[in-house]
């Protein structure tokens, strides 16, 4: 399994990322989702994402329970805007999961520079608990492509790592077309930010014999460090695996 360093966070990801968004959906208990998520380990997926609002965070917790703390980098996410809320949505997160510090703590779901804005308070607590060593790293997620809100978070010098949507034809991405999406994330990848995609099979909006294609082309976008995708079964871990595996053999014949 590819990893790398996740932009100049410090920290070390496997580029196929768990998206464990939809835990809560498909699994019968919290057990459940955590078996699911050793398996996803035990084949080399370092890297979870998770947030607050989906409810999953406890099936990290559950999976990290058969598992080293520190062979795991989790990305979680918050939606609250203020200092308080942001301070008790640090402290849920760290008891749903039984963790002690959170390796990335997202603002969830950018969606203009106002939005950006009305959360300095929630970013004030991130960046506190970051001295504290509670969390390792901040940034954002956006669904969003608009001139203004890329360039507030890019620009925003407290953003370490953006989660931003991208697939093959810019489905589901608001704003603007693929290809000025993607002179975006360049410039975020530049600069050093962590940067991950997600949607990238349009959540599953497309025909599943189309899947495999499309996160092909996940993988050959050079500037994601991370590709988040949901896995709902062990089927599901092979076959994306597996992709993942492939593309890092090609990348390593090409450098030899």
């Amino acid at each position: 399994m590819e990893r790398l360093e996740y932009g100049n966070t410090g920290l070390e990801i496997s580029r196929l990322c768990f998206g464990a968004g939809h835990l809560n959906n498909i699994c019968a208990n919290y057990a459940e989702g955590g078996d699911l998520l050793r398996e996803a380990f035990n084949q080399g997926i370092t890297f979870w994402d998770t947030a607050e609002g989906y409810g999953s965070q406890p099936h990290l917790g559950a999976a990290l329970k058969g598992i080293e703390r520190g062979q795991v980098v989790i990305q979680t996410k918050t939606g609250a805007k203020d200092y308080d809320g942001a301070q008790e949505s640090i402290q849920r997160s760290l008891r749903e999961m039984g963790t002690d510090y959170l390796d990335v703590l997202l603002l969830h779901g950018i969606s203009s520079p106002e939005d950006l804005e009305s959360r300095e308070g929630a970013l004030s607590a991130f960046l506190d608990a970051k001295s504290k060593g509670l969390v390792r790293a901040i940034g954002c997620s956006t669904h969003l492509h608009t001139g203004p809100v890329m360039d507030a978070v890019i620009d925003h010098p407290e953003i370490q790592v953006i989660l931003a949507t991208a697939n093959k034809e810019g489905r589901m991405l608001e704003g603007g077309p693929l290809d000025q999406h993607l002179e975006y994330l360049r410039r975020a990848y530049d600069l050093g930010k962590g940067l991950s995609i997600m949607k990238v099979i349009a959540a599953g909006r497309i025909a599943e014999s189309e899947f495999e294609d499309w996160i092909r082309w996940g993988f050959e976008l050079e500037i994601a460090h991370g590709i988040n995708l949901g896995m709902s079964n062990r089927s599901e871990i092979d076959f994306d695996v597996r992709i993942a595996r492939e593309h890092a053999r090609r990348r390593l014949r090409k450098v030899a």
